[in-house]
């Protein structure tokens, strides 16, 4: 028997796998190097607010992303990342995912590319 439910059940099913497939085929991990992390503060335009900024270089480009905002000085803006790591780290249009230690995955806003001299 085939009803509207068990069609959009099938369809959602569809788009899940097709769309984790494509993200997985556009992000393609390549190895890099932590070069600092740090805080910075202001990046969204409120001057007290800080946020954890991760300087990785990927081949010949450093890339700087904006992590999350810092919310209290006991947070651990780090992410188990430390200058000297060499992580996996893959651009997603203005997005760097880096593989943290631990396994999981971390997104920041890339704020600034530049050539490594």
């Amino acid at each position: 028997m085939y009803s509207c439910a068990v069609h959009k059940a099938f369809l959602m099913a569809f788009l899940v796998v097709t769309m984790a497939t494509t993200f997985q085929a556009a992000t393609s991990f390549q190895s890099g190097e932590v070069l600092s992390v740090t805080a910075g503060r202001g990046l969204d335009g409120v001057a007290t607010h800080r946020f954890a900024i991760f300087t990785i270089q990927i081949g010949d480009v450093i890339y700087t992303g904006s992590g999350k905002r810092i919310k209290h000085s006991t947070d651990d803006y780090q992410e188990g990342l430390n200058p000297g790591d060499t992580i996996q780290a893959a651009i997603s249009g203005d997005e760097l995912i880096l593989r943290k230690p631990n396994g999981g995955e971390l997104k920041t806003k890339i704020v600034k590319r530049a050539r490594a001299q």
